[in-house]
């Protein structure tokens, strides 16, 4: 996945930046003497990470985890996380790393190290059918969206002049909008990409519009580290995935919807 020239450069820039930065190295010491990496993932969120019928976490992230230990040299130690735990293990030196579908937000920033560039990124979108011909958010005026009750992401389709039609949870949402009862689920853009990746139950459906409010998702290392050694290797390993274009092949290979953050960082950074 990674060039020999890549990684030896890199290597050998990082060593000859340790000595100024001991300080921030820990990470890395402490990968290094354990010959493992903990990186904090999710396996509740098909097809970015989730547990196969054999109890195997696999996942498009589960994959860039994977490739992370490779470029260290090390075995990677899986380790499954939620919104509420994350951070709070990453600070107490559970986990090496996070890599759990993880927004950049402003208040993220001060509490952990948001490595830049992010991997991948989601905003709201609206999941339908292909032959209701949704061609821009204005489309939606006058129309019933579906959505989940009290769901922050309903408000952009209201922005546009729809009306919601509330439902409990997704199962019930999903129902509706294979009955017809609805134009489309109006929701996260990665959930959606998701689920449609269950072809054969979503064949003829679509993210039909532009993605609004698009948000990065980055990895988060110890705060203090982000712009150290440990933070800088990441950076650059998330750049070269964008560069070499593996990024986008995770994406089909997963089933997923063209992603436009993807498709421009790859030129941006060819």
């Amino acid at each position: 996945m990674f060039g020999r020239a890549f990684r030896s450069a890199f290597l050998l820039a990082l060593l000859a930046a340790a000595p100024s930065v001991s300080a921030a190295a820990q990470t890395l010491e402490r990968v290094a003497e354990r010959g493992e990496v903990a990186i904090g993932v999710t396996n509740t969120f098909r097809p970015y990470g989730y547990v196969e019928d054999d109890g195997r976490i696999v996942g498009l992230e589960i994959d860039l985890a994977q490739s992370i230990a490779e470029f260290l040299g090390v075995k990677p130690r899986l380790v499954p996380v939620a919104a509420a735990n994350r951070i709070p293990w990453l600070r107490q030196g559970r986990i090496d790393l996070i890599l759990a579908s993880m927004p950049v937000t402003e208040e993220r920033k001060s509490e952990v190290g948001l490595v830049d560039p992010p991997y991948y990124a989601s905003g709201v979108a609206v999941l339908a059918p292909a032959e209701v011909g949704l061609k821009s958010w204005r489309d939606l005026a006058n129309r019933k969206v579906c959505g989940l009750r009290n769901s922050a992401y309903n408000r952009v389709a209201e922005r546009y002049g729809a009306s919601i039609a509330p439902f409990t949870t997704g199962p019930e949402v999903e129902e509706a909008v294979l009955g017809h009862r609805c134009v489309g689920w109006v929701f996260d853009e990665a959930t959606l990409a998701g689920i449609l990746s269950q072809k054969a139950r979503w064949a003829g459906h679509t993210l039909a519009l532009v993605t609004d409010e698009p948000r990065p998702w980055a990895i988060g290392v110890p705060l203090a580290e982000r712009d150290g050694p440990f933070g800088q290797l990441i950076s650059n390993i998330v750049t070269d995935w964008h560069r070499s274009g593996v990024l986008l092949g995770l994406q089909e290979k997963w089933g997923l919807p063209a992603n436009g953050f993807l498709s421009d960082m790859n030129q941006r950074l060819r």
